[in-house]
């Protein structure tokens, strides 16, 4: 029995054997008392005879621990609500009450010759020797039964139930360190890096059973196990009662968006310190873009949402935007600091050409703290914390306005070649027609 579904059985029986040990034990102290006390009952009739205090007892056992006893002890152990309710309903039954009582009597038949001696010892033997021994024994065994073994708990299907400590490893993802210059596993629920890329894998394996188990059971999952077992064997209306348990499994796609969204972000961030440290290299900074995103490619091999390089074949210009909007907040900081003035019409016209120049190449870039979902996830607070200082404001300046012209001729262009191929087309179709 200890063995049915890795020690889950046991969990169930446990708080039945201690409702059954409390009884027996009382049932058994009162007659022990009523004959004349432990000194003078080892000649009595009725304590040595099985059929008398062995069925006796037993049958005190299955009448009074299902009754008063079971479903109490359960739900104190477990803080499960409404198995008294449960037990009360069952034992109503006549027939339930009958064959719980002749199950004692005969449990407690034949258990009595096994359970007279370690209790009264052997003439001419220690008590040490026998009763001590079996008393080990038996205590031993139950402490491995109950306590030795991993995996030991209410049985529950797989996947309905997430260990509270595996919580950070299955809402996790893939990330680009800034601090380290590498990738790691990164947590949303404890919104920090917790170790290396092998446990990012290791929580999605976790996360995949429990989506199996979603998707053929449309059934919640839960962080607490008693709960997971009541709402699969017991009561469906758990998942009512305890909402705040409940957990919200996210989708392969959804983390997939997730961990995109963050690598543009990183990758810009990467990119900004990396020409910091080698004096506004561009090749360097192409070389760190790629290096991240075939090394995280790599780590996600065989799951969706591989990432491109030529989705980055514009982050020189991005980047040249967010140092410059950057660069004009802590100007702007600064100026507030000493009380001096600018022309802020100016600035909010400009402020908004930049925000809109990277949301129309990077829409899930995270540039600002406010914006962030996730602590330290924006550009703005990875510099901050990276202490970085920046270039000078003018500078700034103009290699914006290299990349505004560069952009401005690009737009003109496309629209002439647009204007251009429908003149083209119409000489043509009209020619055609001829």
């Amino acid at each position: 029995m200890p063995k049915l579904y890795h020690g889950g059985i046991t969990s169930i029986i446990l708080p039945f054997a201690i409702s059954n040990a409390i009884v027996a034990g009382s049932l058994y102290g009162a007659l022990d008392l009523a004959t004349g006390g432990p000194n003078n009952n080892n000649n009595n009739k009725i304590i040595q005879t099985p059929w008398i205090c062995g069925s006796g007892i037993g049958g005190g056992v299955g009448y009074i621990a299902p009754n008063y006893l079971y479903g109490p002890i359960m739900e104190n152990m477990y803080a499960l609500e409404g198995i008294s309710q449960s037990m009360n309903t069952i034992m109503s039954y006549s027939m339930t009450t009958e064959l719980s009582v002749v199950t004692g009597m005969v449990a407690g038949t034949l258990l009595h010759p096994m359970l007279y001696y370690p209790i009264h010892g052997i003439k001419g033997q220690k008590w040490q020797y026998f009763s001590g021994s079996a008393l080990c024994i038996t205590s031993a065994a139950l402490a491995y039964v109950y306590y030795g073994r991993e995996n030991v708990g209410l049985p529950i299907p797989d996947g309905s139930f997430i260990e509270p400590s595996n919580m950070a490893l299955v809402d996790s993802i893939l990330r680009y360190n800034n601090t380290t210059n590498t990738v790691e596993t990164y947590s949303l629920e404890k919104e920090k890096f917790i170790g290396s890329s092998a446990q990012c894998i290791e929580g999605q394996l976790l996360a995949d059973i429990s989506r199996s188990y979603i998707a053929n059971s449309n059934k919640a999952v839960f962080d607490d196990r008693v709960i997971a077992f009541v709402y699969n064997w017991w009561d469906a209306k758990a998942k009512d009662k305890y909402p705040e348990h409940i957990v919200n499994i996210k989708t392969q796609d959804e983390l997939q968006q997730i961990q995109n969204s963050m690598t543009y972000t990183d990758v810009a961030v990467a990119a900004i310190l990396s020409s910091d440290k080698e004096s506004d290299n561009q090749a360097n900074r192409k070389d760190v873009v790629m290096n991240i995103i075939n090394n995280l490619n790599a780590q996600n091999e065989g799951r969706q949402g591989q990432l491109k390089s030529t989705s980055f074949k514009q982050l020189e210009d991005v980047i040249v935007a967010i140092e410059l909007l950057l660069t004009m907040k802590k100007k702007q900081l600064d100026q507030q600091s000493t009380t001096a003035t600018t022309n802020m019409h100016d600035d909010d016209a400009l402020r908004q050409k930049l925000e809109q120049f990277i949301k129309k190449l990077y829409p899930t870039l995270t540039l600002y703290t406010s914006d962030e979902q996730y602590k330290d996830e924006s550009v703005e607070s990875q510099l901050k914390n990276a202490k970085w200082i920046g270039s000078e404001y003018t500078d700034a300046v103009k290699r914006w306005t290299h990349v505004h012209e560069k952009e401005t001729y690009r737009l003109w262009r496309n629209r002439s070649l647009i204007v251009v191929s429908g003149i083209l087309l119409s000489i043509a179709g009209s020619l055609l027609q001829r």
